[in-house]
């Protein structure tokens, strides 16, 4: 029975009155409630940082080398997806598969934010691209005349680099040690404990100065707390390379990057190994540093349907199906390179 046919007019203004309010009530309350639900899903902040499965990137249609074409075969890169620590994300990791939960202060410097972060990934993307070219190009055999220089590109916040550096200093070397190639600074920290004192010989605009930097712990390691890249003029390698990349950052596609340049100048196919997936940070040296989100970048690998996967530096290396006798072949040839 419909309530209105019973009211007279007065009161059925009165009712629809009534009910306008009682409905914006509700729309109001909700909107409230769902605002707080997501405040508390999805902006409070915990200290994690949350990784999870990412994509297998067929690199044949990824970079061009001038000349060249991809020989039979992928190789594929392997991406993890870093999602900041908010209580969604903290919460479906603990529930799906695939998912791993990292402590932030184990990434990243404490005075370091999510946007920064951000910043420096995209940074390492670009010099793993280069040392990616020096190193392949190398290892093929061609010339890659090197100017030494590593330029300081950023400086992070309340380390002891901000106290000791400034950004665009060219760091020529440490401890009377010439500085040849992008690791070597990194490099230097390993010989003695945090805390300890390095002689940096640094250009600075038209001036060359000396400057005394000390380590602290950062990410578990003495660090002095800033991202460095190449010169702009410091390599030159004889065959142009081009990337098309899309939301994908960090170093550690810097192997295949390398991998599939070397393979390409060489003309080096997979054998019965077909599809390769790989991931590892890449040193001028030819040296392969260890990774982060060892699983949830084999799982990328699988999901492509990737027939090795070739976990470099990591804790562990794993096969899918087939011997990684072939993909070991190209990887002595880069790391013959320098």
């Amino acid at each position: 029975m419909d309530v209105e046919e019973h009211l007279t007019q007065a009161q059925l203004r009165e009712y629809r009155h009534k009910r306008r309010i009682a409905l914006a009530g509700v729309a109001v309350t909700t909107g409230v409630v769902t605002a707080v639900v997501m405040y508390l899903l999805f902006y409070i902040r915990l200290p994690y940082y949350i990784f999870g499965p990412g994509a297998a990137v067929d690199l044949n249609g990824v970079i061009a080398v001038a000349g060249h074409s991809p020989p039979p075969g992928s190789l594929f890169l392997t991406d993890v997806n870093v999602l900041p620590g908010r209580p969604a994300y903290y919460a479906a990791a603990k529930i799906l598969p695939g998912f791993e939960i990292v402590k932030r202060d184990d990434l990243v410097p404490p005075s370091m934010s999510d946007a920064q972060l951000d910043s420096a990934l995209v940074d390492d993307m670009k010099q793993s691209q280069e040392t990616a070219e020096v190193v392949a190009e190398r290892a093929a055999g061609l010339h890659v005349p090197s100017h030494a220089a590593v330029v300081v590109e950023r400086i992070v916040p309340k380390t002891p680099a901000a106290t000791c550096l400034r950004r665009s200093d060219k760091i020529v070397a440490v401890d009377g040690k010439p500085v040849t190639s992008l690791g070597a600074v990194t490099d230097a920290t390993k010989v003695k404990p945090a805390g300890s004192a390095f002689d940096f010989s640094i250009v600075r605009g038209a001036e060359h100065v000396t400057s005394s930097c000390r380590t602290a712990t950062i990410q578990g390691k003495p660090r002095f707390g800033m991202v460095v890249s190449f010169d702009p003029g410091a390599y030159s390698v004889p065959i142009p390379v081009k990337y098309d990349v899309h939301d994908i950052n960090g170093s550690s596609a810097g192997l295949m990057f390398a991998l599939q340049i070397y393979r390409m100048l060489t003309a080096g196919t997979l054998g019965p190994a077909r599809m390769v997936a790989g991931t590892g940070v890449l040193e001028l040296n030819g040296q392969v540093d260890p990774i982060e989100g060892t699983r949830e970048k084999l799982q990328a690998a699988k999901r492509a349907g990737a027939t090795v996967v070739e976990l470099e530096g990591a804790s562990h290396a794993v096969a899918v199906s087939q011997p990684k006798a072939v993909a070991d072949l190209i990887l002595r040839a880069v790391r013959a390179a320098g």
